[in-house]
């Protein structure tokens, strides 16, 4: 496998193969073909785009030639592959490119403003030690382009998991950048991690922050949901568009740990009383961060027949009493075999006034108290130990 399908594989098990672009060319004209970088992720207002440089492996070599490779191949044409990709997506109205599953989507509508540029190299161990400390280029057209090798990509994504947290993660270190061009310099990227980790954009990179990601806690037990995302695909059934599950897988790939936590929670709290064949009020939670909403159904055996119609209506009524431009709706219904069935709702449209649905829920609401919390996304053992 190249190095090339090795990072396609990589981000499409971190950022689900409905988000994952690569080997993306389109054609403007028909007697013409244009190629984009490597790999993109599109997914909604977050966009990545990857170019990727190996340097082959050379017998007789030197850390000359290898700090002329790095210049010419990773600083040089690898940032105008990114230059040229985003002024086609700025440029030309249709790019159709197919992503991982096979889907075909328009790369034009994707948001350039706040896209995040990474060359991801693999070097020759003779590359200079300077080359390596090298952690972005500046373009005069696409700012700050972010240079990273290989293994400390492959690091940052078994670290932060999720791709809300990447892409943050990325924002973070393009702020350090800015703040701190010459000092970050001598700092490797497990420090620059563990400072996105503590926190700290403030303080001057050093290489004491690489504690916290020593001392980092995952318990990916309480909030890992990629198994349901990336099944979601292969178990959905519907009469709709294929591509229709897109905006409730990508509303759930959009959550942090500390929000995937929650909404594991009531998942599973959910689950275990349809289980027991219990009757329980739906379980809710919201994130102001995505303007999404989730609601957990557990149903009993007597409500199966009015399940759809008792989705719709939880699901509105959940985005009607918080004021939601979007939600989500989940069923659970144990079926024959102890097999679960689970059905979806997604609904998206400004929020309007509702005297009539208004009145209904003062008079008799059968929705959960809400209230709003800070949650602790990361915790850690203690330091040094």
């Amino acid at each position: 496998m190249s190095f090339e399908e090795d990072i396609a594989k990589l981000n499409e098990f971190y950022f689900f193969r409905e988000f994952t672009f690569s080997k993306s060319t389109f054609h403007p004209a028909p007697e013409q073909k244009l190629e984009l970088a490597d790999s993109l992720i599109w997914l909604d207002d977050v966009l990545i785009v990857y170019q990727l440089k190996q340097r082959d492996a050379q017998d007789r070599t030197s850390p000359d030639k290898e700090r002329r490779w790095f210049e010419k191949k990773v600083v040089g044409q690898a940032t105008r592959q990114i230059r040229d990709t985003l002024m086609y997506l700025q440029n030309y109205r249709d790019i159709g490119v197919r992503n991982h599953r096979g889907h075909t989507f328009n790369l034009a509508a994707a948001q350039t403003d706040a896209a995040h540029k990474l060359v991801v190299y693999l070097p020759h161990d003779s590359l200079p030690q300077a080359c390596r400390e090298k952690k972005h280029h500046r373009s005069r057209t696409a700012g700050v382009i972010h240079l990273i090798p290989a293994n400390d990509y492959l690091g940052i994504l078994r670290t932060l998991i999720t791709p809300a947290e990447v892409a943050e993660y990325l924002s973070f270190r393009e702020g350090l950048i800015n703040r701190w061009e010459r000092e970050l310099l001598v700092v490797p990227e497990q420090a620059l991690v563990g400072q996105y980790l503590h926190g700290d954009l403030q303080q001057k990179p050093r290489l004491e922050f690489v504690d916290y990601l020593r001392a980092l806690q995952q318990r990916l037990d309480e909030w890992d949901m990629s198994a349901v995302i990336s099944a979601f695909a292969d178990r959905v059934t519907s009469d709709n568009a294929p591509t229709d599950y897109y905006h409730i897988v990508s509303e759930i790939a959009k959550l942090t740990r500390d929000e995937l936590r929650e909404f594991k929670s009531r998942f599973g709290l959910a689950m275990e009383r349809a289980k027991a064949n219990e009757f329980a009020r739906p379980y809710r939670m919201a994130c102001p961060r995505t303007a999404c909403g989730f609601i957990f159904i557990p149903l009993i055996e007597d409500l199966l027949p009015h399940r759809s119609q008792g989705l719709q209506n939880f699901t509105y009524a959940h985005k009607y009493d918080l004021r939601l431009p979007k939600c989500i709706g989940i069923s659970f219904a144990l079926e024959e075999g102890k097999w679960f069935s689970i059905e979806w709702c997604y609904m998206e449209f400004p929020w309007q006034k509702d005297p009539e649905f208004e009145d209904r829920l003062r008079r008799d609401n059968p929705l959960r108290n809400v209230r709003a919390a800070v949650l602790q996304r990361y915790t850690f053992k203690p330091l040094g130990k």
